[in-house]
């Protein structure tokens, strides 16, 4: 751990008045790079679990000692103690066992190039750190060439590397502000667009201290890695007063840049495993089902469908030890919520899945095995997350990582049925075509954005002129209007972003 994680948990400790040194770094697993090391299997041992309710009981006691070191902190120290802090989050609650290297400014400069050479996209991370008193923000880009061979001097680590304080934007402030845009945007039936002023708000503490280094850098994806209480925020609708976010960037979410796999792959390469349903036991229909997966079958990837009651556990462990899929679509109900990973669960027709179970289950299925081709894409087109709860927001978050898979595309809450086989079909389309994870959602909200993706004498109408005829379920929704944000804002791309 480096010299400021080290002192944030002497504070602690000495708070307590226990002579304990502080443990080893914590490693945290997930870049197949080879400049950074670890892939997800190259991991090393984390703390030890006995004392995980200390380690919990640290990052709640001591978060005003870790923001004092934090704006003390040098740049690239700073990169390092919020990747340590993040870490630390993230694997308390996920109960992960093992955890990779936390990576330095450098190797993240280094990763960010070798994207930009292998996709064409030049991408700056983001991290965004909630402090009692102000927002903190610090970016890092790729360096001027993207040549991964051209050795990085500091001067070239120190100028890829930006850093803001908002001091206006207090952490209760930031908060409620959130509450406010997702209780507006989730509100459809308000004839005037109320969720601006918190969605330009936002804009203006998180975004607008970076314009001028994004403009001239050429960036074209952002990768946020959000602090407690934003990581639930649907960036892609944060407005700048004349467009959305979403209109200028691509945009994903991840836990951290260390635990997560940075690797490019193209998808079209990969196998699809779709499945759902439209009736459950003790939860609502989901009608647009049936379509949704129908719309996936008529895509050009190849791909496996399982609907209603052969939507199993049984069936989705027997097809994922069969064939090695490298996308897994999941159109069913999933629920966040808070308190343990073990209360958040994926609904199948016989039985709920809980998070800790899935993931007990994707590692003896081998998606974490370094011979096996990883799941490059893990979607729920029907889940939920609890608002205003760090425990949801973590397990939200955290989807990829616990899962096991490189990238993840879940909403932060319940669409429409009809928005979400609008915005899933549209989606398949445009990664067909586009094959960048994070660029083909960006493509499929634009769509309905700008009414190309439309509900039209009683089909649903796609951006290839594509039409599906709505089912008498639906057809109470032909006047939603699939340009307004509750539709398309709510998908967040977790993890890999390429």
């Amino acid at each position: 751990m480096n010299k400021f994680g080290n002192i944030v948990l002497a504070f602690y400790y000495a708070g307590l008045g226990m002579a304990i040194a502080p443990y080893p770094s914590l490693a945290q697993s997930g870049n197949q790079s080879d400049i950074t090391g670890p892939n997800p299997v190259e991991i090393v041992p984390n703390l030890d679990t006995n004392n995980r309710e200390l380690e919990s009981n640290f990052l709640k006691a001591d978060r005003l000692a870790y923001e004092a070191q934090l704006q003390q902190a040098s740049n690239s120290e700073a990169v390092q103690l919020l990747e340590e802090y993040q870490a630390l989050d993230f694997c308390n609650h996920l109960k992960l066992e093992r955890c990779g290297k936390v990576p330095t400014a450098e190797q993240i400069v280094q990763v960010l190039n070798q994207n930009w050479q292998q996709t064409g996209q030049k991408s700056a991370v983001i991290y965004v750190s909630s402090q009692q008193e102000q927002i903190e923000i610090l970016s890092i880009f790729p360096s001027i060439s993207n040549s991964t061979k051209q050795s990085l001097s500091p001067e070239k680590i120190a100028s890829s590397i930006h850093r803001v304080q908002v001091p206006e934007a207090s952490k209760p402030l930031v908060q409620e502000t959130v509450k406010n845009l997702r209780r507006n945007i989730t509100n459809i039936r308000r004839v005037s667009p109320v969720y601006l002023e918190s969605a330009q708000q936002l804009y203006q503490w998180v975004i607008a201290p970076l314009e001028e280094e994004l403009r001239n850098r050429e960036i074209d994806t952002l990768v946020f890695s959000m602090d407690s209480g934003l990581r639930l925020i649907p960036i892609s609708v944060l407005h700048d007063g004349e467009q959305f976010l979403m209109e200028k960037y691509n945009i994903s979410v991840i836990p951290s840049f260390g635990l997560t796999d940075t690797g490019y792959f193209d998808v079209r390469k990969r196998k699809l495993l779709a499945m759902g349903a439209t009736q459950f036991r003790d939860q609502n229909p989901l009608p647009a089902v049936e379509l949704e997966l129908e719309a996936i079958a008529q895509t050009s990837w190849q791909s496996e469908i399982f609907f209603n009651a052969e939507f199993t556990v049984e069936n989705f462990i027997k097809e994922n030890r069969l064939g090695q899929f490298g996308i897994i679509h999941l159109a069913t109900h999933g629920e966040f919520k808070p308190g343990e990973i073990e209360n958040s669960y994926i609904q199948f027709t016989d039985r709920r899945l809980n998070l800790f179970e899935l993931r007990q289950l994707a590692k003896s299925l081998g998606w974490t095995d370094g011979d096996r081709p990883l799941i490059e894409l893990f979607v729920l087109s029907a889940c939920q997350t609890a608002v205003g709860d760090e425990s949801a927001e973590l397990g939200f978050a955290g989807l990829a990582i616990q899962v096991g898979v490189k990238s993840a595309l879940a909403s932060v809450w319940r669409v429409s049925d009809l928005g979400t086989l609008a915005l899933m079909g549209e989606y398949y389309q445009q990664l067909a075509q586009t094959p960048i994870k994070v660029q083909a959602l960006r493509q499929a909200q634009l769509k309905l954005l700008k009414g190309e993706t439309r509900i039209s004498e009683g089909k649903l109408q796609f951006s290839n002129g594509s039409r599906i005829p709505l089912p008498p379920a639906l057809q109470g929704q032909t006047d939603a209007n699939l340009s307004h944000p509750f539709f398309w804002s709510s998908f967040i791309a977790i993890g890999n972003w390429n």
